[in-house]
């Protein structure tokens, strides 16, 4: 269900990502360097990563939410997968540099010195700043079913994970472990690297059609079958495009009715869904004679009322 908070959290939250991930990296790294803290340097690096994408899912927030035209039937609801893919790349490019910085200073022997109490300082308000805009973010996103928003949510929740590493390397440098700092910068760009394989995944499965969850699509199939002359529903397709979703469903109506009221009750199928679930947009219905041996329902799917 969509409260009007998140509508306003929707259109807040991703600027204050590209705001806040942007000094989140200046100040990482100005800490990193001067407390000689490599863990934390490279986590600037990640932030940096973050706030570059998360300009990108702004954009894409603001396309995807330009109403349907004649060239875009559907919407530009699919912009926001193409964010993710986009994020997914820098996260990728990221990581890379933070591991092969990992294993220069590994080759180097190790750090030298020992990173002082301001770098641990410095993380921990980090990880508290990026756990927040995870929970934003996750929140704002569920609500409203934004893939790209999902995917900011993803990338700060990435950057919370890596600054519990920062500080563990911080806190085992300071013990006297000589390589745990750059160990943690390891796992930084392995929690990177992980990060960005998933939000690849989520922008290419949204772009090839994937289909709304289960949830949902019975949330669907129940309200279809409550309309008044529905006998059942003989097929049903879906698929995610951005925020909201397209529906093209066939249902079987008694074999009697008349032309009038197949078109009658596949239109109050029609206004039903719309009615009761709002992240349908885009509602195709069809209606088939009850009992309808599959080729003539195929010749009948073809010929019938698309609403």
């Amino acid at each position: 269900m969509q409260y009007e908070e998140c509508i306003k959290c929707a259109k807040w939250s991703p600027r204050l990502s590209v705001l806040g991930n942007l000094l989140a990296a200046v100040f990482k790294f100005v800490v990193g360097v001067l407390a000689g803290s490599k863990g934390l340097v490279a986590d600037s690096l990640h932030s940096a990563a973050d706030a570059i994408s998360s300009l990108f899912i702004l954009i894409s927030l603001k396309i995807s939410g330009k109403p349907r035209d004649e060239d875009h039937p559907y919407g530009h609801g699919k912009v926001e997968y193409i964010s993710s893919l986009v994020a997914s790349v820098f996260l990728f490019f990221g990581a890379t540099a933070i591991f092969l910085d990992a294993l220069h200073t590994f080759s180097a022997g190790g750090v030298r010195g020992v990173p002082n109490n301001a770098a641990i300082v410095a993380t921990i308000i980090s990880l508290v700043y990026s756990y927040l805009m995870y929970s934003s973010n996750k929140c704002t996103g569920t609500q409203m079913e934004s893939p790209a928003l999902l995917a900011d949510a993803a990338e700060s929740k990435a950057d919370s994970a890596a600054s519990l590493a920062v500080l563990a390397g911080l806190i085992g440098t300071k013990m006297g472990f000589v390589h745990a700092d750059t160990i943690a910068a390891v796992v930084v760009s392995l929690l990177v690297f992980h990060m960005s394989v998933e939000i690849f995944f989520t922008g290419v499965h949204g772009l090839v059609d994937v289909a709304v969850d289960k949830e949902l699509l019975d949330e669907i199939l129940g309200v279809s079958r409550a309309v008044e002359g529905v006998r059942e529903v003989s097929d049903i397709k879906t698929r995610r495009m951005g925020q909201k979703n397209a529906v093209d469903i066939s249902v079987e109506v008694p074999s009697n009715t008349s032309v009038l009221d197949a078109h009658r009750i596949a239109g109050n199928v029609k206004a039903a869904i719309q009615g009761r679930i709002g992240s349908v947009e885009a509602i195709f219905v069809r209606t088939v004679p009850e009992g309808t041996p599959w080729a003539r329902r195929l010749v009948r799917n073809i010929l019938d009322f698309r609403l």
